[in-house]
């Protein structure tokens, strides 16, 4: 049986022909509309009718948070023309009624509770490090949505729990993935503009004392964040995704903060286990596929 994959990102479609071994036979990728819902749709047709002959259905990872009570968009991520849209309903319209859409973070914790670093676990956690902390905390081959589809949304956990003021202090904002770029940079006494990610690690892999002084503050910050997920739902596992994470130095140092806060507590506290992600730049495509599954079978 083969299927069409979607990921739906804030510059690109990606999407792929896939088959029940998780082959992609065909990849491809088109420029994510931004204008209007339309050309959003337009867009989806135009893929879909590539591959309507031959597929069971369409299967996609998209952004932002759908209400599970209401069906409508109610955090749209950057596609701001989704909000208060019933967006599976609309692209049903113009498509197949064999249609699925999950969270991008949770099809990736999907993934990888399936067929990656979380299988086997009874409890896990899947944090992916980009423009803010997309997550997913999953139960045995499960992914918890909660009441509204809003479980796992890392990235509005509080860093500061006495600052009210809008993402002033939560996670996504003190963590993103060009902080580090940011923090990095100006240890070295550059612009962030001279700096990008392959450059800042490779300062970090090169043992530079300024960069790696960055790293290890950033890493404070992450790692209690992770700190809290544990005591939150005791996860065996917490799986750690996102473009940064490919670079082993990022986990060893995020296990090197961690080591700080255990040492620190006057009782013994269950080390969690930190994790890469297995599946990196395809985690969504897979973990939507899985999503398809488990609701057609």
């Amino acid at each position: 049986m083969n299927y069409l994959v979607m990921d739906v990102g804030g510059s690109a479609i990606k999407y792929a022909l896939m088959n029940d071994s998780l082959e992609m036979i065909e990849k491809s990728s088109v420029k994510t509309p931004m204008d209007s819902l339309d050309s959003f749709k337009n867009v989806v047709k135009d893929i879909y009718e590539k591959y309507k002959d031959e597929v069971d259905g369409i299967a996609m990872s998209l952004p932002g948070l759908i209400n599970k009570q209401t069906n409508k968009m109610q955090i749209p991520g950057k596609l701001e023309y989704n909000l208060g849209v019933d967006i599976l309903k609309e692209l049903k319209s113009v498509t197949t009624d064999r249609f699925t859409i999950e969270n991008d973070a949770k099809c990736a914790a999907l993934c990888e509770v399936i067929y990656g670093s979380l299988k086997g676990t009874s409890v896990g956690a899947v944090c992916i490090i980009g423009s803010g902390i997309g997550g997913g905390i999953t139960l045995g081959d499960n992914v918890l949505s909660g009441s509204h589809g809003f479980a796992g949304e890392f990235s509005y956990l509080s860093t500061k729990w006495k600052d009210y003021e809008g993402f002033n202090s939560k996670w996504c904002v003190e963590n993103a993935a060009f902080n580090l770029i940011e923090m990095i940079a100006k240890e070295l006494g550059i612009t962030k503009e001279e700096l990008d990610g392959p450059q800042a690690f490779k300062y970090c892999n090169e043992g530079n004392q300024k960069a790696l002084k960055a790293l290890s503050e950033y890493c404070d910050i992450l790692a209690m964040g992770l700190w809290n997920i544990q005591a939150t739902v005791d996860p065996d596992k917490i799986a750690i995704g996102g473009g940064i994470s490919q670079q082993p130095i990022l986990i060893e140092y995020i296990n090197k903060s961690l080591d700080k806060f255990y040492s620190k507590m006057p009782i013994p506290i269950p080390r969690v286990n930190i994790v890469n992600c297995k599946y990196f730049n395809d985690s969504n495509l897979i973990g939507a596929l899985a999503n398809y599954k488990k609701i057609y079978g």
